[in-house]
């Protein structure tokens, strides 16, 4: 259950959030099995042995009833309790739920008080003999459990081509032409552009900038916004995640304009899915080797989502489950990471190398994404006493810093740059649709921020970045969009439940979430 059927499981119900695929995972899993059976075997027999030869007759017996207690416990925490879990969406977990406790705790102890009853009123030999008859069944329903998750998930399906992305080329600067979009993931606009009125320093910073307050985004999460800016592809389910974003990415004209004009291009994601060679073409990009997983560190993400997922309520904070991150386990050396506190201290730190080859670089980074765990001057704190207004300072701070980098480097004036969102925030507006746009042409200079009242959707962007390319200054791009009357969708989910989309119509101004019309429509994946 622990090493095998659970991180199966995790791996089947979410196979393209990992960046290995089954026929790595299950090597170090099973060797994992096999090590915690024979400390288990070691236990078990050091307790046999206590029995006969000491005075403590029992022990072998109570420490056989212990772990079926506890393997009771976990079963039926893991199985039956987990619509009591809360949801990892990057913030600390709340365990306050007074339901969950009180039925975790009365559950751990009507199992303790039955094999106590048992063992009064069978003996040891009998209670031992009735609880081995339990857990074999239990064993019996996980393997079943099993075989229906290999025949209704892609769990088997080998991942050709993995994409990793890696460091590389991050301080990389040209001399020439530079195209660089910085993603600071969950911005709201309204609340940001607060941030950027109430600082003159900030507004100087973004003079040279445009500004699209109304612009809406096409999806509410990460996973599909990006191979979307790239594509204005949509996805609406006819296939599986990891085909549409590799396809996406694959057709991206955007890509082949940026190898047509010989830009050295670099891709900075994270959580990248991208399942084809033609990924390599980006500097950055590595392929890992399946049989370098890093186990040491797969094991320690393991064990917390273990944890998480088995233990009574009072005890899962142990987990530290809100630092699981499976993508520490990839072998390639310097892998990407998109936290703004590694970003600002590591990344931008970097010394700057300079080519005379164009030069482009997508950068997603964590920007206003929960959890508020630091300040606004980059200082780790506790989650429940950070705000989301912190963290919008501490990105306007990033960028900055990132734009200050350029500026000294002479890497400013011949870049074009996009600051944006990937999508908005559920803040006051009850909507994530409303995300940054800031652009910025090669060579374009203002003696203010312009604010421009075009009706953008994130449809606009692949061509627009086409347009930019071309040397457009950022008045010249969106000429046929207009400033009122527009329509524009927008595709939204539950977190974690991406096989169900509902599409809406944003009818009004892209801050005012109840005018974000559903259409209707909704696309379900097959399997769904």
């Amino acid at each position: 259950m622990v090493f095998l059927y659970e991180p199966i499981t995790l791996y089947a119900n979410n196979v393209n959030d990992f960046w290995f695929d089954f026929y790595v995972l299950i090597s170090p899993s099973l060797l994992f099995f096999a090590l915690s059976t024979v400390a288990l075997f070691i236990i078990f027999t050091i307790a046999f042995f206590l029995s006969k030869k000491t005075r403590l007759k029992n022990i072998y017996y109570w420490t056989l009833l212990l772990a079926t207690f506890c393997f009771l416990c976990a079963y039926i925490h893991s199985n039956f309790l987990a619509e009591f879990l809360p949801s990892l969406d990057g913030t600390n977990p709340d365990w306050s739920s007074k339901t969950a406790n009180i039925v975790s705790i009365a559950i751990c102890i009507i199992i303790a008080i039955t094999l106590i009853i048992l063992v009064k009123k069978t003996g040891y030999q009998k209670s031992l003999k009735y609880t081995s008859i339990l857990n074999l069944a239990i064993v019996f329903i996980l393997f079943l459990s099993l075989a229906s998750t290999a025949i209704t998930t892609d769990v088997f399906k080998p991942k050709e081509f993995i994409a990793t992305s890696t460091t590389k080329n991050i301080n990389l600067v040209s001399n020439n032409n530079n195209f660089v979009i910085l993603m600071l993931d969950a911005i709201d606009s309204v609340q940001f552009n607060k941030v950027v009125s109430a600082n003159k320093s900030y507004q100087q910073t973004l003079k040279d900038f445009s500004y699209y307050p109304d612009t809406v985004s096409a999806y509410s999460f990460t996973r599909d916004s990006i191979p979307f800016i790239f594509s204005s592809t949509w996805n609406e389910n006819q296939t599986s995640f990891a085909e549409y974003s590799t396809n996406a990415y694959n057709n991206s004209e955007f890509f082949k304009k940026l190898s047509e004009k010989q830009y050295n291009k670099n891709f900075y994601e994270y959580q990248l899915t991208w399942n084809d060679q033609k990924a390599t073409e980006f500097s950055n990009i590595e392929s890992p080797s399946s049989g370098a997983i890093k186990k040491k560190a797969l094991l320690k993400q393991e064990i917390k989502y273990i944890l998480y997922k088995t233990l009574p309520f009072p005890l899962k904070r142990l987990s530290k489950i809100e630092t699981l991150d499976f993508s520490v386990t990839q072998p390639a050396n310097d892998i990407f990471q998109w936290d703004n506190l590694v970003f600002y201290n590591d990344y931008l730190k970097r010394p700057v190398e300079k080519t005379d080859q164009n030069y482009f670089g997508f950068v997603h980074i964590e920007g206003g994404h929960t959890p508020f765990d630091i300040t606004e001057n980059f200082e780790s704190i506790p989650d429940s006493n950070g705000t989301y207004g912190q963290k919008l300072e501490a990105s306007m701070k990033i960028i900055e810093a990132y734009l200050n980098r350029l500026k000294e480097n002479n890497a400013y004036d011949n870049s074009t740059i996009i600051i944006m969102a990937d999508h908005g925030f559920w803040y006051e507006t009850n909507s994530r649709a409303n995300p940054i746009l800031y652009i910025k042409g090669a060579n374009e200079k203002h003696d203010k921020m312009t604010v421009s009242n075009k009706q953008i959707s994130f449809e606009d962007l692949s061509a627009a970045f086409i347009e930019l390319l071309d040397n457009k200054k950022s008045d010249e791009i969106f000429k046929d969009i207009p400033t009122s009357g527009r329509t524009r969708r927008h595709i939204y989910n539950e977190f974690g439940s991406e096989e169900v989309l509902v599409e809406y119509n944003q009818t009004g101004n892209a801050w005012e979430g109840s005018k974000l019309q559903p259409t209707g429509n909704v696309y379900r994946l097959p399997s769904s």
